[in-house]
């Protein structure tokens, strides 16, 4: 095992050098171009592919190599167990990847950290523990591809997928990477023996079905998708197309302003002031509330979500430290270090609770974060606190000037303040949303003789499936008493179908697909007062349902038919059948590419007795 460890290391030495040298350069370079640790998601998630692409070729190459009979021979005809040629191998391949991916990038930060002011925290160097654990993944998806005797094994690069690409806590992610690596392990020791195209057991063959399974659901979603609305912009009926083809429906009122929606809004009401306050909109009393914000930055977070940076007006570049839950201030002309920004502004050492993000609305400055909403003084050196919410609700990031009211929208509520001597009192009014958060399309208001409009439209999630899409306006009077103006629903803009494309699919699958996202903590703003799983739960049209019980039962049938031609135990016959019921379309898919049929002359010449496992595929 140590002679065969060493031997892949000289094997590998000098394009593993080379490699190096290579990511050094580029990674110094791109560093003077842009701060790599402060880079949004989309650099770091090309770096992520970059590596990811790095390792799995050469896991391709490294195993393929050895594919050829000659050199297979001699490497599984050894005096040692399969295991022990496996594990030398991948531990001279993880040193390698180790120098290779990771070496370049702790030279470049360590370097940052220590000889300029640029902010490194603990979670960049995690960062660069989740790109070698990622380029790890990705070689043994490669070695699990080139030793696996199916040509459908590319699939087992879903499970890195599903199981890492969430945005989430440095700890969570290091987690989910270690597990993933070990799931694939193990699955690469499945393929890992001297004869490959020996009839795959239970356990191999339930490995490559899942992310099979998987993989066919999303393209199936996917493409259907794609499809249908391909067709729809052909036709000149998609909702997205450039003139409104939904009278009232949800795409119409995302491309209204706020005087539009209001007076959609005011369509229905009933008050004999209605047609007063309609004549009277106008872009100076109106005003788009929110939600500006639907996922905050959870602290720790592996990569960078929303904005780090702003600046003052002295030429100050502040900077989010997510080890202090501070800003650190640089000077830009000079790059000297200028003390630190909290809660309070310049200066104050109170930390955030979480990582704001900056915004504006009405010519002023903002600073919101989960359960804080802060205003930038004119100084641009102070923060003044709006409001502070408990830990069971948090902001949507909406904010609103309209005379002397502020408009603050929450996961729960809409809270009008009224401006007295300069400082905001305790709320005028409280208005609950008359949807969950997550359906919350826009929240609109406008200033009238008689109070405060407000206008809040739901249907953001029904293409997911969400059914109601209602919009309800409310009248705020001068002593805060909260009126109800008119209810109307929206139009859909799709076919229930499409609407419940991802349910009707596969119940089940489309549960195992957005458990991950449901559990961790992404900083996703939740549903107030709502279960998890509540989107797992929604009610389903009797359209949607009938077209779900149909693909079962067709999934089924035609799992019957294709194993009347497969030889194998009628147990194995029947899970088969039961799991094509359960799971619908995507494993009768799975099942015919792991199962292909035989012609009837070959069925007859097959003896039963060798064909009690489960065939993993064509040799």
């Amino acid at each position: 095992m140590i002679e065969l460890f060493f031997s892949e290391l000289r094997r590998f030495r000098n394009a593993a050098i080379i490699y190096f040298l290579a990511s050094l350069v580029a990674v110094t370079v791109l560093n003077q171009l842009i701060d790599i640790a402060a880079a949004q998601l989309p650099a770091h998630m090309v770096m992520l592919l970059l590596y990811a692409l790095s390792g799995l070729g050469f896991g391709l190459y490294q195993f393929g190599s050895y594919c050829q009979p000659s050199r297979w021979i001699w490497l599984q005809h050894r005096p040692l167990h399969r295991a022990r040629i496996l594990a030398g191998i991948a531990l001279a391949s993880c040193v390698l990847i180790v120098l290779a991916v990771a070496l370049p990038l702790f030279i470049v930060l360590g370097a940052q950290d220590y000889f300029t002011q640029r902010v490194v925290d603990t979670r960049h160097y995690a960062g660069i523990a989740y790109l070698t654990l990622s380029a790890l993944s990705a070689w043994m998806a490669g070695a699990y591809i080139m030793l696996h005797r199916s040509r459908w094994a590319f699939v087992i690069l879903v499970l890195p997928v599903l199981l890492t690409m969430h945005l989430t806590r440095f700890e969570v992610m290091l987690g989910l990477a270690l597990v993933c690596n070990a799931a694939l392990v193990f699955l690469v020791y499945t393929v890992f023996r001297p004869n490959r195209h020996t009839g795959g057991d239970l356990p191999a063959t339930c490995a490559l079905a899942v992310p099979l399974q998987l993989s066919f659901y999303i393209a199936l979603l996917w493409a259907s998708s794609a499809l249908f609305q391909a067709g729809q912009m052909v036709a000149g009926a998609h909702p997205l197309a450039p003139e409104p083809v939904v009278a009232g429906g949800v795409a119409e009122a995302r491309r209204s302003d706020s005087r539009e929606i209001l007076l959609a809004g005011l369509g229905g009401a009933a008050d004999p002031r209605a047609a007063g306050w309609r004549s009277n909109l106008g872009a100076r009393n109106t005003s788009f509330v929110g939600p500006t914000v639907r996922q905050y930055a959870v602290n720790k977070l592996v990569s960078t979500r929303g904005v780090l940076q702003f600046q003052d007006r002295l030429q100050n570049n502040w900077t989010f430290s997510h080890d202090s839950m501070l800003y650190s201030g640089q000077h830009r002309p000079t790059g000297a270090a200028v003390g630190w920004f909290g809660a309070g502004g310049r200066g104050d050492a109170v930390p955030f609770d979480s990582q704001p993000a900056p915004m504006s609305a009405n010519g002023r400055g903002y600073l919101v974060n989960a359960h804080d909403m802060y205003e930038l003084q004119k100084d641009g050196l102070h923060l003044r606190q709006l409001m502070h919410v408990g830990a069971a609700e948090q902001l949507g990031g909406g904010v609103a000037v309209l005379a002397n009211r502020t408009a603050l929208l929450t996961n729960h509520r809409v809270v009008l303040l009224e401006d007295r001597g300069g400082w905001q009192s305790a709320p005028l009014a409280e208005v609950p949303l008359p949807a969950l958060f997550g359906d919350i399309v826009r929240v609109d208001a406008a200033q009238v003789s008689d109070g405060t409009l407000l206008s809040v439209v739901a249907g953001h999630r029904r293409n997911d499936g969400v059914m109601a899409a209602p919009q309800v306006t409310y009248l705020v009077d001068a002593a805060g008493k909260v009126t109800e103006l008119g209810r109307r629903e929206l139009a859909h803009d799709f076919p229930a179908l499409f609407e419940h494309k991802d349910w009707w699919l596969s119940p089940a699958l489309q549960a195992v697909v957005s458990l991950p996202e449901l559990f961790l903590d992404t900083g996703v703003v939740p549903d107030h007062g709502a279960s998890r799983l509540a989107l797992l739960m929604l009610p389903r049209p009797a359209s949607a349902w009938l077209a779900m019980i149909a693909l079962a039962i067709l999934s089924g049938a035609g799992a019957a038919w294709w194993t009347s031609r497969v030889k194998m135990t009628p147990r194995v016959r029947i899970a088969w059948c039961a799991a094509c019921v359960l799971l619908g379309c995507p494993a009768l898919l799975s099942l015919m590419v792991l199962q292909p049929r035989l012609s009837r002359p070959e069925v007859a010449s097959v003896p039963a007795a060798g064909l009690t496992t489960l065939a993993a595929g064509p040799a």
